[in-house]
């Protein structure tokens, strides 16, 4: 097993997308993402990854310094117990020095989001994302966007970079992300590890070759999550979407009974439980004060989070 086989392995499970602390003052709270990442790692941190400064980690905020601080203080709160992957955003020249730098900063992978200025052509994303992931030698996930029939061959061609290990199918809609990932591994059989973004995307994915999955609830309910990955990937679909209905869709609610909330509500929440979040940086908006106390009512309506709300 080579190394990037290892990765590729590694990364079977739920990718726990948090978000970024800071302080009152829009500045980067290190230590909060450090000791938040070390809280997972003294609760269950089974088949995880978690992944910081993506586009739900507000990584299009960061400057490459913040950026780097922000990955090794996840490294950093991980000790070694779950593997860190960094988000790519931004444009060739950020996106080079971000992923220079999550690797120096410990990351185990990088997850490359495409620029969205204009569709490429085959070519040019090809070109692009391998002189991205030549200029690293950590773990690779792309995130395309654009047609089906564009990206399919792109990563056909990208099978012979080494360390180009997997892809977040895109979100289009579930039908569109099953027959996605489903083609790319028809393509290039067992090459890949496909990601998929969110339950409702999972949920369908499962059946027919996904492995891992991208969520906010993590953050929140690990073993939930553990729970509803480990029942899907297993294909007992009926408990996996027991398992959703009762105990990750009502912490999904946190972030959509009121519009603007994905960030800032699961921020909140971290707060809530005794760990950091603080503001989303502008243009995202805080929670207001009478939506804290919901997204407190709704913990205290888990029975994973419960005892922590009523210990505080």
């Amino acid at each position: 097993m080579t190394e990037f086989d290892f990765i590729k392995k590694n990364l079977r499970g739920v990718h726990n997308y948090l978000p970024t602390p800071f302080h009152s003052d829009y500045r980067l709270d290190s230590y909060g993402m450090k000791d938040n990442v070390s809280y997972h790692v003294s609760t269950n941190h089974r088949d995880m990854t978690i992944t910081v400064g993506g586009g739900y980690g507000e990584g299009f905020t960061l400057d490459p310094e913040e950026h780097r601080d922000l990955v090794e203080a996840a490294v950093e709160g991980a000790s070694g117990k779950i593997h860190i992957m960094a988000g790519v955003v931004g444009g060739y020249g950020v996106q080079k020095l971000m992923a220079r730098n999550a690797e120096n900063a410990g990351a185990g992978s990088i997850i490359v989001f495409f620029p969205r200025q204009q569709t490429p052509t085959v070519d040019i994303a090809y070109s692009y994302l391998r002189s991205l992931a030549e200029s690293v030698n950590i773990g690779v996930i792309i995130f395309p966007f654009g047609t089906h029939e564009l990206w399919t061959e792109v990563l056909e061609k990208l099978a012979d970079v080494p360390n180009v290990v997997g892809f977040l199918a895109p979100n289009v809609n579930p039908e569109y992300t099953v027959e996605f990932g489903k083609t790319v591994n028809k393509v290039v059989p067992g090459r890949y590890i496909w990601i998929a973004e969110n339950e409702n995307h999972a949920m369908p994915s499962f059946a027919h070759g996904c492995e891992a999955y991208t969520a906010a609830a993590p953050a929140i309910v690990p073993d939930s999550s553990w729970e509803f990955w480990s029942h899907g990937v297993a294909g007992d679909i009926e408990f996996m979407g027991r398992v959703f209905e009762k105990m990750v869709s009502p912490i999904n609610k946190i972030r959509s009974f009121k519009p603007g909330h994905g960030i800032s509500g699961i921020k909140v929440a971290l707060e809530i439980l005794g760990r950091h979040g603080g503001p989303p940086r502008p243009p995202e908006f805080s929670v207001e004060k009478d939506d804290r106390e919901i997204i407190r009512d709704i913990l205290l309506s888990h029975s994973e989070t419960r005892h922590i709300v009523e210990g505080r």
